[in-house]
């Protein structure tokens, strides 16, 4: 065994002339422990939340949506079949959107309707997000709707329950052919649409959107054999960005690609530079917790300065009476850093199987929390580091000091 560590863990564990050196170790221990189990729990919380964002917008916006890089519409005839063929594509549907007022009586909204294909249903979980009614956007009379929960609130509408008529909304859309003039509506067209259900994804979409069949929104806006976009869900596991450069491969530079994250960017920026703003400050906390661990190696240096000396005179190098203290500092914030990850993974599982916090109490809904590896590297990093440097400095300067 190595000499310097055999008696840095000596002195770890035999008791000292002042008390007081016992007590700072352990608060080190304690300390950097607690700044460990924060680090793990945070980062686990911030995962979690982000991967609630990611499943709560991942359903109704698509893995890839493709929009003209010039204008708001294209002719569909522009998508090559190549498109369509491309390998993992699950499903696609073609979308026609455009902002409208949404009338109820005498309640309207600034909304938007979204035509699509049937398959959209299935794309977006519909049934799975769907609060009241059914999710179909037609039946043998004709076209249905299915709208956002907030938008039914606030235009006072009601879903039909049992041979219950279907609530009918007023679609105000623009006229193409005449311009809008101010105090009226002349500039525009209306259409009435039966409501069959509702839906929550989230506030942006449920305030505002009305999903209808796209055949339905080209006769009320009078755009033929145009859409605005086109969405596309690819199997799990499927690469987007590789997906996102061959389609870029088939279409030119006439449209531009989006995938999932880049439709929420602003959304996923927002949440990791919160994450890393509250890594940064937690780094700050353990960075001072390190300054007990200063106090402790230096206290035990002091006290242990006569046996140095007999150590030195026995022929022992400098750097290996430095060794001793480093070693000591490195085995306490080891330490405490085993004791953190294991409390704080603890509590992180623990919350995963039984939910002791939750999110939402009414629905009984969970904190989530998600583990990654990456963070464990970090918070290995930040801890490994930092010990390593705090651990290294006291011994060096105060043995130059004793040991002339």
């Amino acid at each position: 065994m190595n000499a310097s560590f055999f008696i840095a863990k000596r002195y770890l564990f035999s008791k000292k002339t002042h008390n007081a050196i016992n007590i700072i170790s352990i608060i080190s221990v304690i300390g950097i422990a607690i700044s460990t189990i924060a680090l793990v729990i945070v980062l686990s919380a911030f995962n979690g939340i982000e991967q609630l964002v990611i499943e709560i917008n991942s359903a109704y916006e698509q893995d890839i949506r493709i929009e003209s890089t010039s204008t708001k519409t294209f002719s569909r005839t522009y998508l090559p079949k190549e498109v369509f063929e491309i390998e993992g594509l699950e499903n696609a549907t073609e979308v026609l959107e455009e902002i409208c007022i949404i009338k109820n009586d005498d309640k309207f909204i600034i909304g938007q309707i979204k035509g699509v294909e049937q398959q959209f249903i299935e794309m977006s979980e519909m049934e799975s997000h769907l609060e009241d009614g059914e999710a179909v956007l037609e039946d043998e009379f004709g076209p249905l709707g299915v709208i956002g929960v907030g938008a039914l609130i606030n235009l006072n509408g009601y879903i039909a329950q049992g041979d219950m008529p279907y609530d009918d909304f007023t679609i105000y859309v623009p006229n193409r052919e005449e311009k809008i003039k101010s105090g009226g509506i002349d500039g525009f067209e209306s259409r009435k649409i039966a409501i069959a259900g509702v839906f929550a994804f989230n506030n942006k979409v449920d305030e505002r959107v009305l999903v209808v069949p796209i055949s339905y929104a080209s006769d009320a806006l009078n755009i033929k054999n145009e859409i605005t976009s086109l969405e596309m869900s690819f199997e799990p596991g499927t690469d987007l960005e590789e997906k996102k450069i061959e389609l870029a491969a088939i279409l030119g530079s006439g449209f531009k690609i989006k995938t999932h994250f880049e439709q929420n960017q602003l959304i996923y920026q927002t949440s990791q530079m919160e994450k890393w703003l509250i890594v940064l400050f937690l780094t700050f906390i353990f960075f001072m917790v390190t300054f007990t661990l200063v106090s402790s190696i230096t206290m035990l240096v002091l006290e242990k300065q006569s046996n140095l000396l007999t150590i030195r005179a026995l022929g022992a190098t400098k750097g290996q009476l430095q060794n001793i203290f480093f070693y000591e500092g490195m085995m306490i914030n080891l330490s405490g850093l085993i004791f953190g990850l294991v409390i704080g993974y603890g509590i992180c599982f623990l919350q995963q199987q039984f939910g002791f916090i939750m999110l939402d109490e009414e629905f009984g809904e969970a904190f989530p929390i998600h583990l990654k590896v990456s963070d464990l590297i970090l918070i290995l990093s930040i801890t490994l580091c930092l010990g390593t440097v705090v651990s290294y400095l006291p011994g060096k300067f105060l043995i130059k000091r004793i040991v002339k």
